[in-house]
């Protein structure tokens, strides 16, 4: 982790499009404006790590609950032939081209 040390309207750039200034300090809360694009998702730490656990939560919940055919039903429909529709189109034009 990079630890920097800044003042009141100094800042710190992230890549080319990223810059963060404290703006303010009173005790121990700092106030920080971050200039970046609007595209650019910024979350506080405690709330990502809630969404983080949600999303988590959320899919472990899914996967248990999706009901998962058994193995023998793959087993059984592989041993069901398969049907061409056209060989079938043309087995049929043959035979009645044939009647007539």
């Amino acid at each position: 982790m990079l630890v920097l040390s800044r003042r009141v309207n100094e800042s710190i750039q992230i890549g080319t499009d990223i810059e963060i200034m404290v703006i303010d300090v009173r005790g121990d809360v700092v106030r920080l404006g971050i200039n970046a694009p609007q595209s650019t998702q910024i979350w506080r730490k405690e709330l990502w790590d809630i969404i983080v656990k949600e999303n988590k939560s959320a899919s472990e919940t899914i996967a248990t609950r999706t009901p998962q055919l058994p193995l023998s039903t793959f087993t059984k429909l592989s041993k069901i032939p398969t049907v061409h529709i056209n060989n079938r189109l043309n087995d049929e034009e043959n035979s009645n081209n044939t009647r007539q």
